[in-house]
């Protein structure tokens, strides 16, 4: 049953002490506590595409929130790659727990590639989410750095400099501390982030225990086609469904 959308509006929080914007959409629903996913955006940047996605979220019934991330246009501080954002997630997530309509027991997240490397150190940190979607996810720096060198600058170095810094941002080494279902979705043909962290992670969760699902689609890259979009959205709004219902 589609919803309409009672109400979109953009707002502001503090994380830190820097702000950073947010944009939410909230479904027409009878229902007085409402189930959430957060969406975090990828390296490129913030878009319109993200709060499109959040929309299409109210229109199924869940409180969609998009941020726009730290040191990216319209939010204060500097990129950080994995560490101060996380922060701001959780800052993020306090912000809609005082919201009187947010359910907090039904709380998603979900992220592309440095948006899903956000979202899955922040379910390894925060005890708030039922569910989580990764698309594209980085999950050893040491190797993401390998294939994408600049990224060392926001680091703060090597890893051999920054043994330290490369750890905390390397979501493989926190896997046993995710206490919900996790849906990763990634392209076989990723030459950015490839597909061979995903499979690790995969491995990580089943050695743990924990419940996942995944999906490789073939042919496909970084930047996704129109078609595996569409079906990577329709698994991921499912997969919060199923969740959110169990």
């Amino acid at each position: 049953m589609a919803h309409a959308i009672l109400e979109r509006k953009r707002f502001t929080f503090e994380s830190e002490g820097i702000k950073l914007q947010g944009f939410m959409a909230v479904p027409e629903a009878p229902a007085q506590l409402l189930p959430s996913v957060q969406v975090h955006h990828g390296g490129g940047g913030y878009s319109t595409v993200y709060e499109h996605m959040a929309e299409n979220l109210a229109m199924n019934g869940f409180v969609g929130i998009a941020m726009i991330h730290r040191g990216y246009p319209g939010s204060e501080g500097k990129m950080e790659y994995g560490k101060g954002e996380i922060a701001d997630i959780g800052n993020l997530t306090e912000t809609l727990l005082a919201e009187q309509f947010i359910d907090p027991s039904r709380m998603g997240i979900m992220g592309y590639s440095r948006g899903a490397h956000n979202a899955l150190l922040a379910l390894e940190r925060y005890s708030h989410f039922t569910a989580g979607v990764l698309w594209s996810t980085p999950v050893d720096m040491a190797d993401h750095v390998e294939v994408n060198p600049w990224i060392a600058e926001m680091i703060g170095g090597s890893a051999i400099e920054v043994p330290e810094e490369y750890h905390i941002r390397s979501s493989i080494h926190f896997v046993d501390a995710i206490n919900c279902p996790v849906l990763l979705i990634h392209g076989e043909e990723d030459d950015i982030i490839p597909v061979r962290h995903t499979m690790r992670l995969a491995r990580e969760l089943e050695k743990f225990h924990k419940p996942f699902e995944v999906k490789l689609f073939p042919g496909e890259g970084h930047v996704w086609s129109q078609r595996a979009f569409e079906t990577n959205w329709r698994m991921t709004v499912d997969f919060f469904r199923r969740q959110f219902q169990s």
